[in-house]
């Protein structure tokens, strides 16, 4: 029976070797055919993993090749799975490797934006996007230049205007600000969300019709305003009943408290479900608890109750939940619309600025991709590749988008059309950038995908962390999942599927026989007189110094956390509070070098005098880091700042305003003397490098360049190489990284994070639900932000997926975070904090598997005692760091980088132009020459030939050169020079020179400085060194002058600076083919 090649697909856990897999495979199709990395497409989600890839590749190929022993395992893996000899293997692995490197281009291990980005400039003239075609990456900036044109545009007339007023007057009478730019511009972000493209045309036709939204509003605003007035009327008949019979709702049982409350609240429009309380249920269940024993109005009240009061309460609640609902919905509907209205003018001003700029965004490379695969151009679009390609191989597939994989999606169809061979590998509980529109729904769908022919493999082993992390993680995930679904069960009935199959391949297996490894859980209280978040900072700190007289190499423990904003506070702590060093990213940004921050300040001094904060800044670093001068601020400030700063820079301040921004930037350096600070030239040169790609693009005025310095070259970060500290990063930056121990401060954030800025897309058009009605059903998609509210209102199916994905997405991060570490696990939360992941692993500790985990948990029942202890879980013992083994690694592909010290200095130099000697008008001139001229020019053409050959044998290829080049302007002028260059070569000692047993250094600049630190150039024809001799040689073709013999003089003297002995020096005159000897 005929076998279809099927789609790999690998479901990869932490530690399971994935990065080992992919590469093992991609390395098999070069063992079959050498050259098959041109028709192999691997995809990665970023810029380090695509490097990690291709450095795997090539050091395996090279490893295999030449048999060295870091690359057994490949070779043994290769054998089982092709079947062919050691030899055979290695044979093919050298070739292929030969062939990639002379043939890189096409070697395409790239990011999934890379590789859109390709297709898109292949398209761009089928397309009429222009030759020049500009795919920007940075889309907060031009949504920002887009609202601030759109605002710049307004006029009386236009529509933008009424809708902004209208809009401000709205969050005015809400007591909220009324400068609404920076808000306008987050909500305009969505214009790149994946489901308001694909999914909002039917919404951008209807925002093109100026009616639309006032018309949907007032329908909106109408059902509100009804159902809150029919509310009120139940609090107004209520009242009237009473007031009829002479009473008042505090003659009521409770008082203001009772029942009254009740109604009170919805006449104020209160209609949520928590207002039915305990008071409620027992005025519905009899009449007896409307009213006291001894009150004197008993006998009516119990007769009201019986004939009115209990029906008007029955009543309002059956509408209260109805009329609640609509409320409900429609204050969600109504939230956003100003801001949709402009999303559309946003929209359009962004489209039309990208035209302008012959731009394209990356967002839209997606969507314009999408669009012509669904109208049924997918051949069009991948005729330029897709025939090039026989196997797709995707990584991290789980933070695939939508859009992304349905693009994809044609692409491995034709490929598997082919051959066998492509792969997909991923982990949907490390899928953690569902923010960047990745959905690990496609992984979990994938196995049900018709069109696609898969075989499914897991990675079950974990070969990262030791036994007892992998025996903890398997039963505390099994168990939160547990709980999770419980939850779920309680309120949905029935089973959470998604979440259960997510997880079901969350326990690993251990290829170590030894139980190892070490895990501590902390969950500390809250109270006064010891607020969590200082006592965790303790805490913390006090495990470090724990963890370090047990014998942990503080460069082997990582501190993770999930927001950036914690790790300010945890690194000041361990900078004022203990003797350990905790590194951040942020250590690594350029605006953490103190050189590059003062040359900024001295460009804010140029461009922008009234900033009296930058100067201030400027002056007390000078004073106080270069000058080392202890000088107070205020004093600084009082005196005057310009007293404090350099005199040069003062007195040259006119003519630094008109210098180009890089050679301004140097003269900064050098008048600040800044090369006197310590420990920056690592970060002047990623700087220097930054200031040169930005020149590229951009001009060198200073007001622009210090915006983008401010908006996005601040954070950029330098490379950094193992570090003597802790570091500490976020859990997001940690994933597919692992660190020897782990601490997790802070592990007590929400799984379910309600925030003004979690907007959701949602739809109720077409459902065909209860929810499909009108006139929420009229708008095909409504931007609304997600809250508990929506749980009683039309989008209470999207709050409840919403509300699945955080939980999966909060223990997804849990994992991610989890499975970093190696051989030490140390987390800290919080107690008894509900709806929180320390809530959810208090739960699942309590009713995970018995592994023998010890705890303090006392037997008391007495909570105030238990309430204000730390409870601890520990399991397994610490592990100290071990010694590394120095192993000495034969593959040249994978030797460690050898840091290069380097110190940067800025020498100022005056400019010369000068013509090229090898010029044929140069040499020719423009008329018939005379014979003193022709005799120069003659002398001119040996000098350029003696000092392009490097022995005599490289004399005809010389030749011939300048033949090619025109300078040799005729045959009869080849053999005239040629003849005159052999007959000065006979020269006994001109002879040994050109042997081709020197080391050679032709026409080389010797840079100095002269005395009053002037940079110098000197360039000596030809200097030659062997055996420790070092001889410079001078070409003359005039007359003896004893100025020649200083020129060798001084060559000879900065070569002796240069460290260099046993100098000779000589002078020939090559038309006399004599030699003069030069000495110091």
């Amino acid at each position: 029976m005929e076998q279809f090649p099927q789609l790999l697909v690998y479901k990869a856990s932490a530690g399971s070797g994935k990065t080992f897999t992919l590469a093992v495979q991609y390395i098999r199709q070069l063992v079959e055919n050498p050259s098959a990395y041109r028709k192999i497409l691997a995809v990665t989600f970023t810029n380090k993993a695509t490097a990690e890839m291709k450095e795997r590749i090539l050091s395996q190929l090279y490893g295999i090749a030449t048999a060295d022993a870091g690359s057994e395992t490949y070779l043994n893996v290769l054998q089982s799975e092709t079947g062919k000899s050691e030899n055979e293997i290695r044979k093919a692995a050298s070739t292929a490797l030969h062939y990639i490197i002379h043939d890189y281009s096409r070697f395409r291990i790239e990011t999934i934006d890379s590789f859109f980005q390709s297709v898109m400039r292949n398209l761009a003239r089928e397309l009429e996007l222009g030759t020049n075609l500009n795919i920007e990456l940075n889309q907060t900036e031009v949504l920002s230049d887009a609202v601030d044109r759109m605002i710049e545009k307004l006029d009386r007339n236009s529509p933008i205007l009424y809708w902004l007023l209208e809009y401000i007057e709205e969050r005015i009478a809400d007591d909220k600000k009324w400068d609404v730019s920076k808000e306008i511009k987050g909500f305009g972000s969505n214009i790149f969300n994946e489901r308001y493209i694909e999914k909002g045309n039917g919404l951008r036709k209807k925002l093109t019709d100026p009616t639309f939204i006032p018309t949907y509003r007032k329908q909106v605003q109408d059902i509100r305003e009804k159902a809150l007035d029919t509310m009120k009327g139940f609090s107004d008949h209520f009242i009237e009943v009473l007031e009829s019979h002479g009473l008042q709702p505090t003659d009521l049982k409770n008082g203001a408290r009772g029942i009254g409350s009740y109604f009170n609240k919805l006449a104020n429009g209160d209609l949520a479900d928590k207002i039915r309380n305990k008071t409620v249920e027992d005025c519905l269940s009899a009449p007896e608890n409307w009213t006291t024993k001894t009150s004197v109005n008993r006998a009516t009240i119990l007769e009201l109750a019986s004939n009115e009061l209990i029906g008007l309460l029955e009543e309002a609640e059956t509408f209260r939940s109805k009329n609640g609902f609509l409320v409900n919905s429609c204050d969600l509907s109504l939230r956003y619309l100003n801001n949709l209205r402009l999303l559309n003018s946003i929209d359009q001003e962004v489209r039309l600025q990208n035209q302008e700029h012959n731009r394209f965004l990356l967002a839209d490379t997606n969507a314009l991709l999408h669009s012509l695969i669904r109208e049924g151009d997918a051949s069009f679009v991948y005729e330029k590749i897709g025939t090039t390609i026989d196997t797709v191989m995707i990584d991290e597939f789980q933070d695939t988008s939508r859009m992304q994989w349905e693009n994809f999606r044609l692409l491995l169809q034709e490929s598997l059309a082919q051959k066998e061979g492509s792969m997909i590998v991923g982990d949907i509980k490390q899928s953690i950038y569902r923010w960047r529109n990745g959905d690990w729904k496609i992984l979990a769908g994938l196995e049900k995908d018709r069109s696609l022919r898969i075989r499914s493999c897991t990675l079950d082993t974990n070969w990262r962390s030791e036994a007892n992390i992998i025996r903890f993680n398997n039963t505390l995930f099994t168990a939160a999942c547990k709980v999770l679904n419980q939850r779920y069960e309680a309120e949905q009935g029935k089973s959470c599927q998604e979440l259960l199959e997510a997880y079901s391949d969350v326990c690993q297996q251990t290829p170590k026989t030894d139980a190892q490894g070490y895990v501590k859980l902390t969950f500390l209280p809250h109270t006064e007189e010891h607020p969590y978040p200082g006592t965790t900072l303790a805490e913390l700190a006090a495990e470090v110094k724990r963890l370090v007289a047990s014998g942990v190499r503080i460069q082997d423990i990582a501190i993770l956390v999930r927001k950036n904003n914690k790790i300010p506070a945890i690194a000041d702590y361990f900078d004022l509070m203990t003797e350990y060093r905790v590194i951040s990213d942020e250590a690594f940004y350029l605006e953490a070098s103190l050189a590059v921050c003062m040359i900024i300040d001295g460009l804010r001094y140029l461009a922008k005098p009234e900033d009296r904060i930058a100067q201030a800044r400027l002056a007390v670093n000078y004073q106080r880091e270069i000058l080392h001068r202890d000088t107070d601020l205020n004093t600084l400030l009082l005196d005057g700042v310009d007293n404090y700063l350099p005199a040069g820079f003062l007195l040259q301040t006119n003519e630094l305003r008109l210098m180009p921004l890089y050679e301004l930037m140097e003269r900064l350096f050098d008048l600040f003397q800044l090369q006197e600070l310590p420990a920056q030239d690592a970060y002047l040169c990623a700087f220097y490098d930054a200031v040169t790609a930005y020149l590229q693009d951009h001009s060198s005025e200073l007001t622009a360049f210090l915006t983008y310095w401010d908006d996005k070259l601040h954070e950029q970060p330098i490379p950094s190489g193992e570090v003597d500290g802790i570091r500490i990063l976020s859990i997001h930056k940690s994933k597919g990284l692992e660190y020897h121990t782990v601490l997790i401060p802070y592990c007590d954030w929400k799984m379910e994070n309600e925030t003004n800025s979690h907007l959701l897309w949602c739809s109720v058009q077409g459902t065909g639900e209860e929810t499909d009605i009108p006139p929420f059903n009229e708008l095909d998609l409504a931007p609304i932000n997600y809250s508990s509210s929506m749980g009683t209102s039309v989008y209470r199916d999207s709050y409840l997926n919403e509300r699945l994905q955080l939980w999966i997405d909060n223990l997804n991060l849990l994992y991610v975070a989890f499975t970093r570490a190696c051989k030490n696990l140390i987390i800290l939360g919080r107690s008894q904090q509900q709806n929180t992941v320390s809530g959810l692993l208090e739960e699942a500790l309590g009713s995970m598997e018995d592994i023998g985990m010890r705890n303090n948990r006392p037997e008391t029942e007495n909570m105030e005692e238990t309430e204000e202890v730390p409870l601890i879980y520990e399991f397994g013992e610490l592990c100290p760091s071990i010694p590394r083994k120095q192993h000495v690694s034969t593959n040249r592909l994978t030797l460690p980088a050898t840091g290069i010290p380097i110190h940067i200095e800025s020498m100022e130099s005056n400019v010369e132009f000068k013509q090229s000697n090898r010029s044929a008008d140069f040499i020719r001139g423009e008329e018939d020459p005379d014979e003193r001229d022709q005799y120069i020019r003659q002398g001119q053409l040996l000098h350029n030939l003696f000092a392009s050959i490097g022995q005599e044998s490289d004399l005809p290829q010389a030749i011939a050169q300048l033949r090619r080049e025109g300078i040799l302007e005729s045959e009869e002028r080849v053999a005239q020079i040629t003849k005159l260059a052999q007959w000065a070569l006979k020269h006994p000692k001109v002879k040994s020179w050109y042997d081709g047993s020197w080391e050679l250094f032709n026409e080389c600049a010797i840079l100095s400085t002269d005395e009053d630190g002037n940079l110098q150039t000197r360039r000596p024809d030809r200097v030659m060194m062997k055996n420790g001799q070092v001889v410079v040689v001078d070409f003359k073709f005039g007359k003896k002058q004893e100025t020649y013999r200083k020129q060798v003089q001084t060559y000879m003297q900065l070569l002796e600076a240069m460290g260099y002995t046993h100098i000779q020096g000589y002078l020939w005159y090559v038309f006399a083919n004599e030699l003069e000897e030069v000495t110091l």
